[in-house]
C-alpha cells in the first residue's frame, strides 16, 4: 500500500455509543424524532405531512444508523478542513 493510499482509507468507525441526547432530524421528506434519553418506554417516531409512525421494532437500528453517519459527517468534515488549509 502507498502512502497515499494509507492517507485515504478511513480507520474503523469508534464503538457505537449513543449519545444522550439525540436530535430530529430530516430524512429526505419524513423527518425522524426520535427516543426521548429519559423515557426508556416510548420509541421514536417518523413524521410526514402531519401522519406519524412509531417505530417500535427499527428505532434502535434508525439510532445507531444516524449514530454512523453523524460519525462519517465528523470524519468527512474534519477531512475535508486539513484539505483546504
Amino acid at each position: 500500500m502507498t502512502k497515499a493510499s494509507e492517507e485515504q482509507t478511513m480507520g474503523p468507525l469508534p464503538m457505537r455509543t449513543r449519545p444522550g441526547s439525540n436530535r430530529v432530524t430530516r430524512l429526505g421528506s419524513f423527518t425522524y424524532i426520535p427516543q426521548p434519553a429519559s423515557d426508556e418506554t416510548s420509541n421514536g417516531v417518523l413524521a410526514k405531512g402531519g401522519l406519524s409512525i412509531t417505530l417500535a421494532a427499527t428505532d434502535e437500528d434508525l439510532q445507531d444508523f444516524m449514530q454512523a453517519l453523524s460519525v462519517l459527517e465528523g470524519g468527512l468534515s474534519r477531512r475535508w478542513m486539513e484539505l483546504e488549509a
